[in-house]
């Protein structure tokens, strides 16, 4: 009996459900709003990013944040456009497959694959940073690599036990596990900031401000809002898909931008004074509770934390999942990760695949690379930024020949700003090798290994003569 999987054709309309594996139109659009904003870490953003950032440009970390929100937004705009016009499974692969051809889509599908699968390993670093911010907090010693590989690995296998178990348990186990910190992150946050004062002085005169560090943490910064746009491979599980999707897309990114410009100009004094702590492996809300005065709080949680990040976990496989049984499906990647089950109506295998991969990668970084778990979280980030970069430099100028074919000049002005910002800041954080913001050699591991990922599906994809833009 043949094995159900991707077999409907893409089109303007939403195929029947008969036609398809997937459950259609369960996600309602309020339940789709706070599970996209689940996937994006509002609590850890909001309290982690002035941490993340203070270590490469200082005082002019805001401004980085911010330019990196504005190039969001714009991406934003450009995929709003599509969004109305394709219901697709393969999110921003099927939309520049779609509008500028097979081998572009082929290329963000690889960059994709690339970017999930890096978010997957950051994700889980940072929740170990909490878990053993938490334990060292309370007097445990238990910071090896074994154990951290083996934690991992249980929150990956768990996430994956979650989504196979069908789309409308993984959202509401998102959205509870996924806000359920904010509160108490409001209240630390409240206190430290209180406690030490508001200092925009040297931020605003940009104190020691390096050009190429500033062009790194803009990536960095970017690095956020990877994946933003991910639930739009969950259209055909939304409601009204054609009015929710659009109208997310752009409050999901005014609401994180507003989140981490404000969280990380009003943490970057107290990150700034801290840095060494931060070093040392404390979580940056752990500092932020100790200077509060509020070491207890920030304790506790520490270890909310790290349970609340499983839904981020949750939130990245449903969406690589559907990307990854897309592409399978399209015959860049094995014929095998298309399935979806008949009972759960998941594509569980494409799903089984990415949490694999990636416990294998961050096992071997503990296990074999003895790296600390803080630099894996750093080289993670800048793993997933550079792959998004990519698929947003592919979606901007996917954008431009949109505009140009249907004359739209005020489309085309924005897609072509976009694309030359991306690709501006890009490029020139590549070029500038000499000021030391982050390990050098990982962009170029990123594009190298989406060239290779690229060059590996074109030639299947050739061989196989599929018919691209298929979806779930």
């Amino acid at each position: 009996m043949a094995q159900p999987d991707i077999s409907s054709p893409l089109s303007a309309e939403p195929p029947a459900p008969a036609q398809s594996q997937l459950r259609t139109g369960v996600i309602s659009p309020r339940k789709a709003l706070f599970f996209a904003l689940s996937g994006l870490a509002l609590p850890s953003v909001m309290s982690g990013e002035g941490g993340k950032m203070s270590l490469l440009a200082g005082w002019s970390s805001w401004l980085a944040m911010a330019i990196g929100s504005l190039m969001a937004l714009l991406i934003a705009v450009i995929v709003v456009r599509f969004a109305r016009r394709h219901l697709a499974t393969g999110s921003l692969m099927s939309y520049v497959n779609l509008e500028v051809g097979p081998r572009a889509g082929a290329l963000t599908g690889a960059a994709l694959l690339v970017g999930y699968v890096a978010a997957l390993v950051l994700t889980v670093a940072v929740s170990l940073v909490f878990l053993f911010s938490f334990l060292r907090d309370i007097g445990v010693q238990a910071s090896g690599g074994t154990l951290q590989a083996l934690i991992g690995t249980t929150v990956l296998g768990a996430a994956v036990v979650l989504t196979w178990r069908g789309i409308s348990l993984s959202v509401n186990a998102a959205v509870v596990l996924g806000w359920a910190s904010l509160p108490f992150v409001l209240v630390i946050m409240g206190c430290a900031i209180a406690r030490h004062g508001i200092d925009l002085g040297p931020q605003l005169a940009l104190d020691g401000f390096s050009a190429g560090s500033f062009a790194q943490t803009v990536i960095l910064g970017f690095g956020i809002y990877g994946g933003f746009e991910g639930f739009t491979a969950l259209a055909m599980e939304t409601a009204d898909p054609r009015r929710t999707i659009p109208r997310l897309l752009v409050t999901v990114v005014v609401v994180l931008g507003v989140v981490s410009v404000s969280g990380v100009a009003l943490t970057i004094p107290i990150m700034m004074t801290h840095s060494d702590d931060l070093l040392a492996g404390s979580s940056p809300l752990s500092v932020l509770a100790t200077v509060g005065g509020v070491s207890a709080l920030g304790s506790v949680l520490d270890a909310l934390m790290f349970v609340t990040l499983l839904a981020v976990v949750l939130v990245y496989l449903n969406e690589a999942g559907r990307v990854v049984a897309t592409a399978a499906k399209d015959g860049l990647l094995p014929r095998g990760l298309a399935h979806v089950d008949h009972k759960h109506q998941v594509p569980a295998r494409a799903m089984l695949f990415l949490g694999l991969l990636a416990a294998g990668i961050l096992a071997s970084f503990l296990l074999v690379g003895h790296r600390p778990i803080f630099t894996i979280f750093l080289s993670a980030a800048v793993l997933v930024s550079y792959s998004w970069f990519t698929a947003y430099i592919l979606i901007a100028i996917a954008g431009v020949t949109d505009a140009v074919r249907r004359r739209d000049v005020a489309f085309g002005i924005v897609s072509l700003i976009s694309a030359t910002a991306t690709t501006g800041v890009a490029v020139f954080s590549l070029a500038d090798q000499d000021s030391g913001a982050t390990m050098t050699e990982l962009p170029w591991i990123t594009l190298a290994s989406i060239a290779v990922l690229w060059g590996v599906a074109t030639v299947v994809q050739r061989r196989r003569r599929t018919p691209a833009n298929e979806q779930l």
